[in-house]
Parts: structure tokens; C-alpha cells; sequence
């Protein structure tokens, strides 16, 4: 059965994929460009909702012959783009990163790629996923789900009921569809934007136009209503953006406007230029596999860490054009002849068969951990550093389910073993991300150094932390145990140390405590007292203390941008701006100072000295990356070493002169 030719919605394609590609570039024009996917998606409804009401209309529909075509029309493509992607993934990526990948291959052969980013990614719009080539394909997922089932319902619908119920049956859907969109969304928006139910009433409103009866338009008021909804696309994805509470009602718009678009062209040819222009019908023939390739040629880019620029976003596009194109006219073309051919053939050999491969495949890169052998003794080592994590290393003394218990000194030694404890740590995880530092540098000394450090929780007595009872209650035990320590303990120095610039954010709701008779007005006042009262408290019992100040805040995926240009043999710089991390740091600094002059006994030692020089503030030392994997603010543990160890070479050991 074939149905006449509609230019305009091969102009609707060529809109939604330029508008999904713009958006994925970077392009801030088009903030909202992520609506191309529900223009697909009500295109898509109305297309095979309409090819299935005929045949069943005419008692010509076959379940197995519409699952033969749905391979016959995506399969090819597919397959080939993950077959191209996956060989490219192993050349480049790294073990973690190669296990995750085919990970998503996995759940993407079962056309599920939408349900292992609700379980594995999350948030759409975060960074992070530009280091999932497979993101985009969670567009499918919800596809081909729906059509397991819509096929089926309309067979026993249309078998029994005439035109007006058709309506009522689909008008129903789309209800219930976009209220369960709407409750989602207040329930948790992150999944709710790849989940299928949520998504069904687009693909249901372009099944609607098939029971909608036709109308006569008059020629002038069916070209002013097409103008109308492309104007509505384009100021949509201009207007909308990744804050913009999606889908559900906003979702509507680009949905409806499409979908009017689509019933105009019923029943008056479109001759709106923007649809038909041969650009905008070659784009349309093209946009499944350019669809296909433009986020992984994104990804790839990100992986060889290219700068955004107007030079590169064009390379992107046009590498995606060329891609998809030769993919258009050698992959799919040729394979619209199995259509002929048997269904089970058709559904074993195009769909089947490549999915074992791929399953296996991915089995066997999970069973061994991504291949880790496939890269070089160095990088290996450097993959080491990236994921030795001290709050692992180091567990017994760090983070107890209650605040209020410290770590056993037998237990957390840093230097040398020897009776005498020298030093205590404190401070929260960014202290506790210091102990290979300090290890190095008590070992230096002679010392033996005891660490006792909390999650989120800087030593700030007199002050207490949040609004809630249990927020407050924990950051108080913990206060009231270091001090009760300290008072107990006659140590020769405390290091401190903490994220030190993140608690000048209120939103860590510093305030005195209730039984702290104090004038503090605000939160900072607030830090700045109990900063202070730190300093008295651990001076009573011992002779010196240390301020280990904190390291830059970095993007997380320039954790690993040293070893990935070793592993890549590129030269791309691993570092960030110095001038951004003083001004963020700045009242921690002017505080510092203004505490050393009433206080001759603190020491501020600044291990960032051997990382920054006025411009920047490098990401690994001596080859070895400072941060953990995939982590934007805590040193890792052989980083953390490193770093002392280069902080000896260049200024000597601080803990020798106390």
C-alpha cells in the first residue's frame, strides 16, 4: 500500500534535525532546540497510525509484516552507526568509560537506551553527557515501546468502533498521557523526560490527525496558519530552555503546531517555502541517520577535548551531513529491497542476529572491565591515580553514620608508626582528600599524624549548620567531639582543612548556636566567628595550627584530561584559570591573613603554590592528574601524594619548621 508523497513532512524533519543538532552544538540561539524530538515524535504518530488504520481498514494488516518494515526502515542505520561508533569507542575511550559505553549498547540493541539513561545518566542537560555517545537514541527507545503496544490496541479498536470513538479512544490517551506527564514532572523531571507513557501523547496527537474529519481551507488561511506554526517552532526553540519544566504542557506547543501543519497538508499541497525547498526536502530524506550520527561525531569531539568554536561546530555539522548521507544513500537505500522479503527472514537476519552480536560483545567488554591491557603501562598508572580514592583508602577514618564518633588513632596513621601521635587532621572530605599529602610530608618529618574526618562537615564550634533538626543535631555532635578531643589531646599541631571557599555560599545556612550569646548578624559573620573559634580551640591544647588551604574547583570531566591526552597522544592544555580561583577564594584568603596577625601560632600553607602561577593552575602533577575520575573539587589519593611530593621539592616541608 503506498500513500502519496507529503514534501512538507520531510520540511518537518529537516526542522526537527536541525533544530536537535543546533541545539546539541551549543548554538545559544536555540536554547529550546531539544523540541525537534517531539516534532519527530508527532510526525512519527501520524505516519504509522495512518499507514496502519488503512490496512486494517482493509483487512491487510499483519503484525509481523509492520515489524518487518519497522526493521527494514531503522535496523540498517542503526546498526551500522553503532557498529562505526562502537570500533571508534574502542580506539579512544578509556576502560571505565568503554564498560559504561557498551553498557548503553546493551540496553540500545533492546531499543531500551531511554530506560538506561532514566538509571544511569539522569539529567539530560547536565554535562556529563557528553560522554555518552548513545544519548540520543533514547528517542527510539520510546518509539519502538510505543509501537509494541499501538499497533495491537488499534486493531481491536478500529475492529469495533467507527471514527468518532477512534477520536475519543485517542483523545482519551492523550489525557491521561499528559497528566501522568505533568505529575512526573513535580516527581522527579530527570527520568520523567526519557519515560515513555510521559512521551506518548506526542506521538498519540499525531495519531489524532487520522480521525480527524477534513477540512476545505481556503488557500490564503491554510498558507497563514502553516506560517503561524513554523513561526510557533522557531520562537519555541528560542524561547524555551533547559529550565524550562519538560515535556508535558509546554510540550504542547511545538506538538500542536506540528500537528496542525500535518492536517493543513491533508488536504491543501503545501507550497510554504521554508517545507519544500530542495534543502529542506534533501535535509527531510537525510535526518534519520543524520540524526543517528550527529551525537556521536559531538561526543568524539568532546573526547578529543576541541574547543567550542564556530570553526569546530561547523566541522561537527558538516562531518554529520557527510556521514549521514553516504549512510542514506549505501546503507539505507539499498536495504529498502528486503521489504519483499519473508518476515521472519527480514526480522531474524536484520534485527536478531546483529543484536546477539552486539550483546555479546558487550558481555565480554563488561567481564573484563574495559580492556584495561589496551592501553600503555603509563596511562595504566595514571588510571590508578585517577580512581584511588582516600575516603576508600582511608575508611576507617572518615564519615561515620554518627557524626559524633571519631576515628581510632590505632587505626588512621599518617607518617611513621611511632607512639607518640604528633598532629591531628579535621575537617571534611576535602581534608580527608589530603592525607596522601600529609602522609608524605609527616613520613619527611618523622611524624605520626592521626586523621578524623566528615563529610560535609567543616570544624566550626559555637556555630551550628542548616534549619533541620537532624542537619543541626550532626554538625553539633561532630563540633562537640573534636572539641571534647582537642581539650582531652595535647597534640604539637592541627592541620585543618576543608572546602573552605564552598561554605561561603548561605546556602549552607551558617548561624551561632543557640547557647552561643553572640552578635553575629549574618552567615558569614557566622563562618568568620567560627573559623575563629576554631583556631581558640585548638590552640588551647596545642602549639600550632594548619591551614591547608583548599585546590581549584574544576569541570569534572577535566579530571581526567592529562591522561586522556596521554592515552590520545594530543596536546591540549590540562588547566584552569588562576585569576578565577583567587577571586572565588578571596574572602578565605583576606580572612586568613586577618587571623595570622591576631594569631602568630597559625600556619597557612598553600599547596596550590606548586600548581598556579598567574595565569593558570595546571591539573596533574609530574604526569599524575590531581582529581578523582569524574570529579570537580577532591584531589585523589596518588594525586594528593603527588602533590605533596612537588610541594617538598619546590618549598620544602612546612611540618619541619613547627
Amino acid at each position: 500500500m503506498s500513500f502519496a508523497y507529503r514534501a512538507d513532512i520531510d520540511g518537518l524533519r529537516a526542522i526537527a534535525v536541525l533544530l536537535v543538532i543546533f541545539n546539541h552544538i551549543g548554538l545559544s540561539i536555540f536554547p529550546g532546540g531539544y523540541i525537534g524530538v517531539d516534532i519527530f515524535f508527532v510526525i512519527s504518530g501520524y505516519l504509522i497510525t495512518l499507514i496502519l488504520s488503512k490496512e486494517i481498514q482493509n483487512q491487510t494488516f499483519s503484525i509481523g509484516r509492520f515489524y518487518k518494515k519497522r526493521v527494514v526502515r531503522l535496523a540498517p542505520a542503526y546498526f551500522t552507526v553503532l557498529s562505526v561508533v562502537s570500533l571508534v569507542a574502542w580506539q579512544v575511550m578509556l576502560p571505565d568509560e568503554l564498560s559504561r559505553y557498551f553498557d548503553s549498547v546493551f540496553y540500545a540493541t533492546f531499543l531500551m537506551a531511554n530506560i538506561y539513561m532514566q538509571r544511569e545518566v539522569g539529567d539530560y542537560f547536565s554535562q556529563s553527557v557528553n560522554e555518552v555517545p548513545l544519548l540520543h537514541l533514547w528517542s527510539l527507545g520510546v518509539e519502538e515501546q510505543f509501537y509494541i503496544f499501538w499497533p495491537l490496541i488499534l486493531l481491536c479498536f478500529m475492529k469495533r468502533s467507527n471514527r468518532q470513538w477512534g477520536l475519543l479512544m485517542v483523545g482519551s490517551f492523550i489525557l491521561m498521557s499528559l497528566l501522568y506527564a505533568q505529575q512526573q514532572l513535580s516527581v522527579n523531571a530527570e527520568k520523567a523526560y526519557y519515560s515513555m507513557p510521559v512521551r506518548a501523547f506526542e506521538l498519540l496527537l499525531g495519531a489524532l490527525i487520522c480521525f480527524l474529519p477534513q477540512i476545505k481551507w481556503s488557500k490564503w488561511l491554510a498558507q497563514t496558519l502553516v506560517w503561524s506554526c513554523l513561526a510557533l517552532l522557531l520562537g519555541t526553540a528560542m524561547w524555551l530552555d533547559h529550565a524550562t519544566p519538560f515535556p508535558g504542557a509546554m510540550a504542547l506547543i511545538p506538538c500542536l503546531a506540528t500537528a496542525l501543519i500535518i492536517y493543513i497538508g491533508q488536504s491543501v499541497q503545501s507550497q510554504n517555502v521554508v517545507l519544500t525547498n530542495r534543502f529542506s526536502l534533501w535535509m527531510g530524506k537525510i535526518s534519520y541517520p543524520l540524526y543517528l550520527w550527529h551525537w556521536p561525531v559531538i561526543v568524539l569531539f568532546s573526547i578529543y577535548m576541541l574547543p567550542v568554536n564556530a570553526g569546530y561546530q561547523l566541522a561537527m555539522v558538516l562531518l554529520s551531513i557527510a556521514l549521514a548521507y553516504l549512510t542514506y544513500r549505501y546503507i539505507e537505500q539499498p536495504s529498502k529491497g528486503f521489504v519483499m522479503a519473508a518476515n521472519y527472514k527480514v526480522i531474524l537476519s536484520g534485527f536478531v542476529a546483529p543484536a546477539l552480536c552486539f550483546i555479546g560483545v558487550a558481555q565480554l567488554v563488561s567481564q573484563h572491565q574495559g580492556f584495561p591491557e589496551r592501553l600503555s603501562p603509563q596511562v595504566q598508572n595514571q588510571m590508578a591515580a585517577l580512581n584511588s580514592f582516600a575516603h576508600g583508602i582511608r575508611q576507617k577514618c572518615h564519615s561515620f553514620p554518627n557524626p559524633g564518633t571519631l576515628a581510632n588513632p590505632q587505626d588512621c596513621v599518617l607518617g611513621v608508626e611511632k607512639p607518640q601521635i604528633d598532629f591531628m587532621l579535621i575537617g571534611d572530605s576535602h581534608a580527608n582528600s589530603y592525607t596522601g599529602l600529609l602522609d608524605v610530608w609527616a613520613k619527611d618529618a618523622g611524624l605520626r599524624g592521626y586523621d578524623s574526618t566528615q563529610d560535609t562537615t567543616i570544624y566550626l564550634p559555637g556555630v551550628q549548620r542548616g534549619r533541620g533538626e537532624h542537619e543541626v543535631a550532626a554538625f553539633q555532635a561532630r563540633n562537640d567531639a573534636i572539641e571534647a578531643h582537642l581539650k582531652q589531646h595535647h597534640y604539637q599541631f592541627v592541620v585543618m582543612s576543608a572546602a573552605f571557599s564552598q561554605y561561603l555560599d548561605a546556602g549552607h545556612d551558617l548561624h551561632p548556636s543557640a547557647e552561643e550569646d553572640s552578635q553575629v548578624a549574618n552567615h558569614l559573620d557566622s563562618y568568620f566567628a567560627g573559623l575563629q573559634a576554631a583556631v581558640d580551640s585548638a590552640l588551647a591544647s596545642s602549639e600550632y595550627v594548619v591551614m591547608l588551604m583548599d585546590v581549584p574547583v574544576i569541570d569534572p570531566d577535566q579530571a581526567n584530561c592529562s591522561l586522556r591526552r596521554e592515552w590520545l597522544g594530543i596536546e591540549r592544555e590540562c588547566a584552569v584559570s588562576a585569576e578565577e580561583f583567587q577571586q572565588s577564594n578571596a574572602p578565605i584568603y583576606q580572612w586568613m591573613s586577618e587571623l595570622q596577625q591576631q594569631y602568630p601560632q597559625l600556619i597557612v600553607v598553600e599547596p596550590t603554590k606548586v600548581l598556579c602561577d598567574a595565569q593558570q593552575c595546571d591539573l596533574s602533577v609530574e604526569g599524575t592528574p590531581l582529581y578523582r575520575n569524574q570529579d570537580d573539587d577532591h584531589l585523589s589519593f596518588k594525586g594528593s601524594e603527588a602533590l605533596g611530593q612537588a610541594y617538598l621539592q619546590q618549598y620544602g616541608n612546612p611540618l619541619k619548621s613547627l
